[in-house]
């Protein structure tokens, strides 16, 4: 009897412990209309009504998007297939009545790659695509949600698939089957952070010491393999292990997807994971792609050392649908892209030469494009506020900038033998995956790793809104600073107006009030469409070809007629066509008299250990 009754508790316990885990599936097989059917078996659920949610925005976007956009005709059922009621309460978010009787949900997902919805497009990288027996891009934040306070709970996703496909991603297919993949995760956190991409075999792997780097290329003309990228992937992935010490992370995937027509978002690039990255990029030669491909590669894959090692509490319990943000951008965004263009420079993969007009132009970029006198920790704070949003980009200029302080900082202290990679090493052995810090105890410790005047940087020039002293750091490593120089060469000009984009993505002019003398000679105006340059049709796409076509060919003062489209009407508008010298800015360059000292310092910068 006492048998029985044990065997009664231990099956009762089984039963509870599978009904404390989401089981979602996914049948790609099934493809109608560029949507895919979602289906979840709930976990068990109590209350009189649950909340059902999509995210509002993701890690490593820091940007509001409402996925739950996308979601269509979402129902829930009892485990007798009876449908319960269900209220759409705004974009993301459902609340479903009779909780303790939700079984089942279905809903249907469209594809962000060919839709914008009310809302505006989604950085493709962090979006969804489905062309039926061809690609699936799964972003499991646009495919799958989550119940109120149950985002800790482990996560089951089958996919279904046709058998000319094949997956790449950085979770381990616990289906042997070559008909079905079957991922588990112990939380909503680690899903997201772990998407999938469905295509036709274009895979190659690379062996990392005892590590695996998988890439997977979705090349619509077969213009791109992924053995050419993973052949030169290699020698980057070798130089910046070697950079860092070891390989943090057994398995990272690659998922690039090139496309040869246009994005919907007007952009290009990638997107971070603790152990993958996907990729959104024109699909033109490996030979001519390979450069770009590299720079974003190799800032991608330094991810693996932060956020994915050393990462605040709110990284580490983000709330998708009310987040709060992080201030230390500086660290997980600009450390990122500083070691990424530091570490090929080490290793021969780019020119000490290079990496200068790298640092010469970030310098430009983060003192125009951006405010410099913006507090660098209250922006990564309020990033994703409407004043604070437009300066995201700063953090791959000046967040980079504050990088290369720190290196010369710590290595001028410890005569070149420990540099922001050690420090950041040393930050992944306090913390790591697992232990976030509070944002505002991260400068404490590492004052307590690197002494006071490192914490004195931080405050001054990170925190604070003081310029960065880059002369001063510069001049440490015998490298000389010029704030103009004139370059000898000369320029078409447009009239020097700030462009952008509309609704319909059409480049117009954002802001005239800084025109030049042709600028105002053609009378640009706030708003104006560019439809034509001398007859040749503007677009997102053609727009650089003209312009470095005008250059190579324009002649001085020859009339140059721009067609634009403002308050509903079609005009012209037409000036001499105008040339101006080149003008440098931020020019760094070696200093051929620098010292000894200068140049020691100089080499444990910039050479391999």
């Amino acid at each position: 009897m006492k048998l029985l009754k044990m065997l009664v508790v231990l099956l009762a316990a089984a039963s509870l412990a599978t009904a404390q885990e989401y089981k979602y599936s996914l049948d790609l097989t099934n493809t109608i209309d560029d949507k895919l059917m979602v289906e979840l078996e709930a976990p068990k659920l109590t209350g009189k009504s649950v909340l059902f949610y999509m995210p509002k925005t993701v890690p490593g976007t820091y940007s509001t998007d409402n996925y739950g956009r996308y979601i269509e005709n979402l129902k829930a059922f009892d485990k007798r297939g009876k449908e319960l009621s269900v209220k759409r309460l705004d974009d993301n978010t459902w609340r479903i009545f009779k909780a303790k009787r939700v079984a089942k949900l279905t809903y249907w997902v469209n594809d962000s790659f060919d839709e914008v919805k009310d809302g505006g497009a989604i950085f493709e990288p962090a979006g969804s695509n489905i062309i039926k027996d061809e690609n699936y891009v799964i972003n499991t934040h646009s495919f799958f949600g989550y119940f109120q306070n149950r985002k800790q709970l482990p996560f089951e996703l089958r996919v279904k698939y046709q058998d000319n496909l094949i997956a790449t991603t950085s979770m381990i297919d616990e289906d042997a089957s070559n008909e079905a993949d079957l991922f588990k995760m112990p939380s909503y956190n680690r899903l997201v952070d772990s998407p999938i991409m469905y295509a036709k075999p274009n895979n190659a792997t690379i062996n990392i010491g005892e590590s695996i780097v998988e890439i997977g290329v979705y090349s619509p003309n077969d213009v791109v393999s992924a053995d050419y990228l993973a052949e030169n992937l290699k020698k980057l992935l070798d130089a910046q292990v070697a950079y860092i010490g070891d390989m943090p992370v057994k398995k990272y995937a690659f998922i690039i997807y090139l496309t040869d027509g246009q994005s919907l978002s007007g952009a290009q690039g990638a997107l971070e994971h603790s152990y993958s990255s996907f990729y959104f990029l024109p699909e033109i030669a490996g030979d001519r792609a390979l450069p770009f491909i590299m720079d974003v590669s190799a800032h991608e894959f330094f991810h693996i050392l932060t956020p994915l090692n050393t990462h605040s509490e709110e990284i580490h319990y983000f709330d998708f649908n009310d987040p709060e943000m992080s201030e230390h951008l500086w660290l997980y965004e600009g450390s990122t892209e500083y070691h990424a263009h530091l570490a090929q420079t080490r290793y021969d993969l780019k020119t000490r030469e290079d990496f200068l007009n790298e640092i010469s132009n970030k310098i430009t970029a983060s003192r125009t494009r951006y405010n410099d006198a913006l507090s660098f920790t209250e922006m990564s704070k309020r990033i994703l506020e409407e004043d604070f949003e437009p300066q995201y980009g700063n953090v791959y200029q000046k967040g980079a900038l504050i990088s290369l302080c720190i290196d010369l900082i710590l290595r001028k202290n410890s005569n070149g033998v420990y540099g922001i990679i050690d420090m950041v090493n040393d930050l992944s052995d306090v913390y790591g995956p697992e232990k976030p810090f509070k944002d505002d105890e991260l400068f404490d410790q590492i004052e307590k790793l690197n002494g006071s005047e490192v914490r004195q940087f931080l405050e001054t020039y990170v925190a604070g809104s003081e310029p960065l002293p880059l002369e001063e750091v510069l001049s440490w490593v015998g490298v000389n600073y010029i704030p103009e120089m004139q370059s000898g060469d000369s320029t078409v000009t447009l009239g020097s107006i700030r462009l952008g984009l509309n609704e319909n993505r059409q480049l117009k002019v954002d802001d005239a009030s800084g025109v030049n003398e042709f600028g105002k000679e053609m009378g640009y105006q706030d708003g104006d469409v560019l439809l034509a340059l001398n007859d040749q049709e503007i677009s997102i796409t053609t727009f650089r070809t003209l312009i470095a076509d005008l250059n190579q060919n324009g002649v001085t003062g020859t009339p140059l007629t721009i067609k634009i489209l403002r308050d509903g009407e079609e005009m012209m508008l037409t000036a001499p066509l105008t040339r101006l010298p080149v003008v440098n800015y931020n020019v760094l360059e070696f200093d051929e008299n620098a010292s000894e000292e200068q140049i020691e310092l100089r080499e444990a910068w910039l050479s391999a250990k």
